[in-house]
């Protein structure tokens, strides 16, 4: 599992994490996200939406994920 974590509070640099997160579902990849919600942007909402609709999961706790993590991505 891929760990994406996004901590910035700019609504378009966390709209852009979340659609990185999807890029990297592409290669098929398993994808958990890290990230301050509520979600900043319909565009953030949307990728957060596919996300959750492919059976990733939006809203972990970084902490706890971590241990689960291959790779861990962060954003700021």
């Amino acid at each position: 599992m891929i760990l994406i974590i996004c901590t910035t509070r700019d609504p378009h640099r966390q709209a852009e994490a979340l659609r990185a997160a999807l890029g990297v579902t592409l290669r098929g990849a398993r994808v958990e996200v890290a990230v301050t919600l509520p979600l900043l942007t319909p565009l953030a909402q949307r990728a957060a939406d596919t996300l959750c609709s492919f059976g990733h999961v939006i809203g972990v706790d970084p902490a706890e994920a971590i241990d689960r993590a291959t790779a861990v991505e962060v954003w700021t």
